[in-house]
This record gives structure tokens, sequence and C-alpha cells, in this order.
């Protein structure tokens, strides 16, 4: 249950805003002992046109507590909103990256920057201003900082658009978090297939002594039952080299959830393991005006904290165990909010009205209504599914199949 002030959430297990548009999380870190969730938010309606970061903390990734919007916009060059970025600690202190949006009197954004910021309580940042130049060779498409720090050097990913108008990952190098150096192309001619026009949300995680490289490409045609969504998130693995400041892809790019919601991953490392979060919210913006919750005034939610680790160069990604124990049960026994784990092989589960999961053999369907038009949609996972579990909050639900190979996850009313 998370507990915001004194006031008890109904939801069980996922983040929601109070109020508002929630999207993109950021800044994802372990820091005074308690995890720290900061996300993409406008409080003031549920439209994209103004942003600041929302923060949420818990002691054990179930409970989570409010806090005060932790940046919101003050400069020229963050007057319109605070967007997506990451944070690092350093010397006992956090140091937090985003980049700022500015927009003309129509309401068009014409402009970017990476911005920084500290805190020595995680609550209240101080404004470092802007990092560096916009690089030569990019539009103004450039923005979501990653940080991290490999062999005594800081690191920092942008999500770009390159002149020609298709996507690619730029890094900086810094000594300091200070002094930032233009590297180049993090991928250069790799990954042609699946640049799209525009890559955001760019992370990289070591796990297992590799590196696994997470991005969010737009514009890719789906085919095969894959890429389905009007934007996708995924992954490759492969070796990063510090000293040249470049990522070796040795495997090819592969979807993180096969759902229908799901986007802008970030993870966090902390004692030993990888922590993975992503928006449950990325939709057409004719369909996300039709969302049921925007007579209430709010929209979108973060999925679960997942546990990701490697097998055989391929992510598996699992419910955190804080969640606790996953109730196995027959299929038709299953009566709603809850941790369900079903070992069936042949079921049809009915969550609503509106939303169906069946199984047959190694083949499972999620079959859901579109709430603004009642047609029936469909995305489906082939492979050797094994124990299913399914995480059921109110208005979402997340599949985890094949002992974490596939993951599916939706919003349903």
């Amino acid at each position: 249950m998370m507990i915001v002030g004194d006031e008890e959430r109904f939801e069980e297990f996922h983040i929601y805003p109070t109020h508002g548009l929630l999207n993109d999380p950021n800044g994802l870190v372990y820091f005074k002992d308690q995890y720290h969730v900061f996300y993409q938010w406008n409080p003031w309606g549920t439209d994209h046109k103004y942003k600041v970061w929302g923060h949420v903390v818990s002691d054990d990734l179930v409970n989570w507590h409010r806090l005060p919007e932790a940046l919101v916009p003050s400069l020229p060059e963050d007057q319109s909103g605070i967007y997506s970025g990451s944070t690092i600690v350093v010397d006992y202190q956090l140091y937090a990256f985003y980049t700022g949006n500015v927009r003309n009197e129509a309401g068009e954004s014409i402009a970017s920057y990476q911005m920084g910021a500290v805190s020595t309580d995680g609550v209240h940042f101080t404004k470092l201003g802007k990092l560096f130049d916009q690089p030569a060779g990019f539009t103004r498409h450039v923005r979501d900082p990653k940080i991290f720090k490999q062999n005594e050097t800081y690191f920092l990913l942008l999500g770009a658009q390159r002149l020609d108008l298709t996507g690619d990952i730029i890094i900086y190098s810094s000594p300091d978090l200070h002094h930032w150096d233009f590297r180049g192309s993090l991928i250069d001619d790799q990954l042609a297939e699946v640049r799209g026009y525009m890559i955001e949300c760019p992370d990289i995680a070591f796990i297992d002594g590799q590196a696994v490289l997470m991005f969010s490409p737009q514009g890719l045609t789906a085919k095969a039952g894959t890429l389905e969504n009007i934007h996708n998130t995924g992954y490759v693995i492969g070796e990063f080299d510090a000293q040249r400041a470049k990522f070796a892809v040795q495997s090819s790019f592969e979807e993180l959830d096969h759902g229908f919601e799901f986007y802008a991953s970030q993870t966090v490392s902390h004692a030993g393991r990888t922590l993975l979060w992503g928006w449950s919210g990325m939709m057409p913006e004719a369909r996300e005006q039709t969302l049921p919750t925007i007579a209430d005034g709010w929209a979108h939610v973060l999925s679960l904290p997942r546990e990701v680790s490697l097998q055989a160069k391929q992510l598996l990604q699992k419910p955190v165990a804080e969640l606790g124990p996953f109730k196995r049960v027959e299929a038709a026994k299953i009566t709603g909010v809850g941790l369900w784990e079903l070992e069936d092989t042949t079921w049809q589960l009915k969550l609503s009205a509106t939303m169906y999961i069946e199984r047959a053999g190694n083949q499972l369907t999620m079959r859901r209504r579109q709430w603004e038009s009642q047609q029936w949609e469909e995305r489906k996972i082939t492979g050797a599914l094994a124990m299913v579990q399914l995480v059921i909050d109110q208005d979402i639900v997340e599949v985890f199949a094949g002992d974490g190979q596939f993951v599916m996850t939706a919003r349903y009313f």
C-alpha cells in the first residue's frame, strides 16, 4: 500500500500521480538509505505542456512516501519544463542532470538545454545551470541525460536526432561533473535498423560483466508481431570502451516489454542488483486524451520496479521480491487486485469485460478492448512460457512469463 502523507492510496503496487499527468521515471537512485524515484509530472493538467520532477521515496520498494516537487522551472534555459534525466551520488551529494525545455508564445518547443543541479539531502536542489552548448550536427532534439561513471571518468549519454532526421545516442565525458567534452556518437554506424527518426532515454547498465544499452527509438515500423506500439523501448548487449567512449553491439535489438504500454525505462544499481522502472502510458495523443481517468484529473502510472539479470545474452525481468509471495491459483479463482501465479498449460483469464489473457501451449495472448473505439486489439508472445505471474492493480496488469524472459504490460479500465 502506498502511503501519501497521512492519506492512504487504494493502488496496491504502482506509483500513481495524485493529480495531473505522470510520465518518464527519472533520477532513480539509492541515497541516504532510501530508494528515490523522480518522475516527469505536469501538476497543472493532463497534457505535456509543462513538466516538473515529482518525487517519491521508499525504504522497501513497496511503501512510498510523496515528497515536494524536486525540480521546477526557474531559469531561462528550463522555463517551460524540467524534462527527463538522471542522478548520481558523489561525495555524499546527489547530482541531478536533466533537460530544460523552452517554448515560444505559441506553446511550441523551440530549444532544449542540458542542465545540472545538486542536493545534500536528496530533497532540496541547487541548480548549477547549463552544462554545455548544443552539439553541432544535431537538431534541437537532444535530451534525456543519463549519467554514469567508469574508470574514474563520468559519462553522460543523450538521446538525439541528427540533421538527416535519424536517431542517435551521443556521449560526453568529464573528470569532475563540471567540465564536459563531446565524444561523438556512442554507437557510430551500428543499429541503423532501429534508430528511427529519434532516440530517447538512453541508459546503460553493467550486469555480470556485460554492458546492456537500453533506449527508446521513435518511428520504427511494426513487423512480425513486434514493435507494434506507437514507440518502443528495447535493449542490446555489448561492451563499453571507456577510453574511446564507444559501445560495441553484440546482440540484436530486443523489446523490453511485449504489451501495450511501456516506454522510457531507466535503471538503478544497488546492493548487487539492478532495478528497472518504465512509464506505462506511451500512446497516441488522441488516445491519451480519451483516457477514462482524465475526467478525474489524472493520467498514467509507472511500471513496477523489476529486477533485471542476464542469462545467455538475454535480459530477464522479474517483479522485485519485496512485493511479497505470489498466490498460486487456478485461473478461474483470480478475484482481482493481487499477486497471482498460474501453472496451467491451457487457460483463459478474464480480468474485466475489456481485458482477457489466454495461454495455449507456448503462446500467450493479451487481448484488450480499446477504451476510445471499443475495437479489440491484441499482443502475443511465443516461447517456453513455464510459470506465468500476474501483478494486477486497479487499472494496470503486468504479466511475467518464462522465468522472466517475457513481460507484457497493459492499462485496462
